[in-house]
C-alpha cells in the first residue's frame, strides 16, 4: 500500500497578549513567513488554545492584567502536555531580575519592547529551527525505524499519560492489545531477514489501514496508537473502549485482515496473529503493568491454538507462573534421567509380529511425577529448547533400537525393521537437520532405512515451503517417511500429491469413529484402498478395543499400534516382550491384562 506524501501543515505560533496593537503587529510580521498566528488575551485562554491544537511556539507578554506572564509561564511548564513548547517572553524591561525569573521559569529567549520586524523574525525563526531539530531528533528516538510506527519509548509515554488522565478523571477508558505473529521466526529462518522485514512492514501497513491511527505523543491527546515493541511484537492502544465486547469487534477485524496472505516479492507468506488484550482499570499504576497483562493474555491466545483473541483475567497470572516454573524445570531436566523415551511396539497384522517401535518422549519430574508430552512439548517449542530436546530423543531412540536388536534372538531381531521418531515443527526450519540425523544414525550402527521420521499432515501443509525439500532430502538418503495423523485435516490428498512418503499413520480419532458408524468405516476403507493403490504402508494408531482390531484386519490394514496391543515400554520391557514370544497381536493383550 503506497501513501502519497502529504503537504506539511504550517507551523503555529500562539501570541498571548491583551494588546490588540501588538497582536496586529506580530501577525503582520510573521504571516508572510507562512506561519499560522493565533491570539489569546489571557493566560487562561492561551492554555485552552494550546491544549486544543498543536502549537510550535508561544510569544508570551510579561505585563498583563491579572496573572503575570511569569505566572502563566510557570503554569505552561507545569502541564505535562505543554512543558515542551518553547516560550519567548516579551517584556518592556531588561532588568536582570526580570530576565533571570523568565529563564528560571522555562523561557528559551526574550524579546524587548519595542521590537523591530527583523528582530522578531530572527528570534522566532531561531527558536523554531532549534525546535524543529529537537522535534526531529525526538521523533527519531520515539519511532521504529523499520515500520515508522511508535516505538517502546513513545508507547510507554502514551500509556503513562493515558493512565494519568484516568486517575484525574479527565480521560476515556482504553484497551491495550498485544499482538504476536505465529510464524514470523520460520519466515525469517527460511526466507531470510530481508523478507522478514518486508513482512513486518506489511503488517504495520495493515494495522494502520484497519485502525484510526493518530499521533498523540506531542500533546498527549486521546487516540489510537500503533506501536512495534521489537521483533514481531506489536501493541495497539484503543481509546474509548468501554467493554471487552468493544475490543472483540476491533480484534476480530484485525485477525481477519492479518490472516490474508502477504505477497512479498516472489514469496507468498501467511502469518496469523495471536492477540491478548487488557482493559484500563484503577489498579494499574504503570504502563509496564498493563503491557505485562496484555502479554500474558497473548500467550494464552497462543495456548488456545493461535490466531485468536483472548481478554486478560487475573487467573492467567497463575497459569503463567506455572508455565514459567515448568519452563525452568524443563531446562534443568535436559541432560538428566528425568527426560527419557519409551518404546511402543508397532505390530504387523500380516504375520502378527512386532516389526517396528515408536520412540515417545517422557518426562518424570521428581515432585510432579509424569508430565504428559502434550504439556511439555509445546513448552519446549515456545521456550527455545525443542531442537535440543529433539536431538536427545533421536539419539536415544537410535541407541536403544540398536541395543534392543542386540538383546533379541537373531530371528526376532530380523523382524524388527525400524524405530520411528516424531519431527517437531521447529525442526522443519533447521538447515542442519538431515546431516545431523544421518550422523546420529551412523553413530548407532544403523542403516538410514532403519529410521522412520514422522511428520503430521498439518505440519507439512502449514510449512510446505520448508517441508518439501527437507522430506525429499531424507528420502534420497533412504530414511523412511511417515505421514502422521492422516485423515485429520482437509488436505490429505494434497499431502500425497506434494510429498514423498512411505507410510500413512491413520489418525486415532478416525479409527475411534469408524467402529461407531458406517460412514467413518467407509472412509477408513477408502484410505486403505488408496494406500494400496499408491503402494503405501498403513499403520493404524490408537487401537484400544478388540472391535477396532477386528475391523482393521477385515479391511486389510497392514500394521497397528495402541494400548490394546502394547503400552509404551522401557527398553528392557520391550526386549522381554519380544524375547518370550509375547510380541504378537494375539497374545499381547493377554500379557497386558
Amino acid at each position: 500500500m503506497s501513501i502519497a506524501p502529504s503537504t506539511p501543515e504550517p507551523l503555529s505560533v500562539l501570541v498571548i497578549d491583551d494588546d490588540e496593537v501588538i497582536q496586529k503587529l506580530v501577525a503582520g510580521i510573521l504571516k508572510p513567513s507562512g506561519l499560522t498566528v493565533l491570539f489569546a488575551n489571557s493566560g487562561e485562554e492561551g492554555m485552552s488554545i494550546a491544549l486544543a491544537r498543536p502549537i510550535e511556539l508561544i510569544l508570551l507578554d510579561n505585563e498583563m492584567p491579572g496573572a503575570s506572564g511569569i505566572d502563566v509561564l510557570r503554569e505552561l511548564k507545569a502541564h505535562p502536555c505543554l512543558a515542551s513548547v518553547p516560550v519567548i517572553m516579551v517584556t518592556a524591561s531588561e532588568g536582570s531580575r526580570v530576565l533571570s525569573e523568565c529563564f528560571a521559569a522555562g523561557a528559551v529567549d526574550y524579546l524587548r519592547k519595542p521590537f523591530s520586524s527583523a528582530e522578531l523574525r530572527a528570534r522566532v525563526n531561531s527558536v523554531l529551527e532549534r525546535h524543529r531539530l529537537m522535534s526531529a531528533l525526538t521523533k527519531a528516538a520515539r519511532t521504529d525505524r523499520l515500520t515508522g510506527l511508535a516505538n517502546r519509548s513513545q508507547l510507554t509515554d502514551h500509556l503513562s499519560a493515558a493512565l494519568q488522565r484516568l486517575e484525574a478523571n479527565e480521560g476515556l477508558p482504553f484497551t491495550v492489545l498485544f499482538l504476536d505473529f505465529d510464524r514470523f521466526k520460520l519466515v525469517n529462518d527460511t526466507l531470510g531477514h530481508d523478507v522478514g522485514d518486508l513482512l513486518l512492514q506489511a503488517i504495520a501497513g495493515r494495522l494502520l489501514h484497519n485502525l484510526r491511527s493518530s499521533e498523540s505523543a506531542s500533546r498527549g491527546t486521546s487516540g489510537t496508537l500503533v506501536a512495534r515493541l521489537g521483533g514481531d511484537e506489536f501493541v495497539v492502544v484503543l481509546d474509548g473502549t468501554n467493554s471487552p465486547e468493544d475490543t472483540h469487534v476491533v480484534a476480530a477485524r484485525l485477525l481477519a485482515a492479518l490472516d490474508r496472505p502477504y505477497q512479498l516479492g516472489p514469496h507468498v507468506v501467511r502469518s496469523t496473529a495471536s492477540i491478548g488484550s487488557v482493559q484500563s482499570a484503577a489498579h494499574y499504576q504503570s504502563s509496564d503493568e498493563m503491557l505485562r497483562d496484555a502479554d500474558i493474555a497473548m500467550y494464552e491466545a497462543k495456548a488456545r491454538g493461535k490466531a485468536c483473541h483472548v481478554v486478560f483475567n487475573p487467573e492467567m497470572r497463575e497459569d503463567v507462573a506455572t508455565r514459567v516454573a515448568l519452563e525452568n524445570a524443563l531446562h534443568s531436566a535436559l541432560g538428566t534421567p528425568q527426560l527419557h523415551i519409551a518404546l511402543q511396539p508397532i505390530y504387523s497384522l500380516d504375520n502378527h509380529s512386532v516389526n517396528g517401535v515408536e520412540a515417545l518422549a517422557r518426562w518424570t519430574h521428581p515432585t510432579l511425577g509424569e508430565i504428559e508430552p502434550d504439556v511439555f512439548i509445546p513448552v519446549a517449542e515456545e521456550s527455545g529448547v525443542m531442537l535440543q530436546l529433539s536431538d536427545f530423543i533421536l539419539r536415544e531412540a537410535c541407541k536403544q533400537f540398536s541395543q534392543l536388536q542386540a538383546l533379541l534372538p537373531v530371528a526376532t531381531a530380523s523382524q524388527l525393521e525400524y524405530v520411528s521418531v516424531n519431527l517437531s515443527r521447529i525442526q522443519l526450519a533447521d538447515p542442519g537437520l538431515v546431516a545431523r540425523t544421518l550422523e546420529i544414525v551412523r553413530e548407532a550402527n544403523m542403516q538410514p532405512d532403519q529410521l522412520q521420521i514422522e511428520v503430521t499432515e498439518s505440519q507439512v501443509m502449514q510449512y510446505r515451503p520448508m517441508a518439501q525439500p527437507l522430506l525429499a532430502e531424507f528420502s534420497r538418503h533412504g530414511v523412511r517417511l511417515a505421514l502422521d495423523n492422516f485423515g485429520s485435516g482437509h488436505s490429505s490428498l494434497s499431502c500425497l500429491q506434494d510429498f514423498t512418503v512411505d507410510t500413512l499413520k491413520i489418525d486415532k480419532a478416525l479409527l475411534a469413529n469408524a467402529a461407531r458408524g458406517r460412514g467413518f468405516a467407509a472412509l477408513l476403507h477408502a484410505i486403505l484402498t488408496l494406500a494400496e493403490n499408491l503402494d503405501l504402508k498403513v499403520i493404524a494408531e490408537g487401537v484400544e478395543t478388540h472391535e477396532q482390531l477386528v475391523l482393521l484386519e477385515a479391511l486389510g490394514c497392514t500394521s497397528a499400534q495402541g494400548f490394546l496391543l502394547s503400552r509404551p515400554l522401557t527398553l528392557q520391557e520391550c526386549a522381554e516382550l519380544l524375547t518370550v514370544g509375547a510380541g504378537t497381536v494375539r497374545n499381547a493383550h493377554a500379557l497386558e491384562s
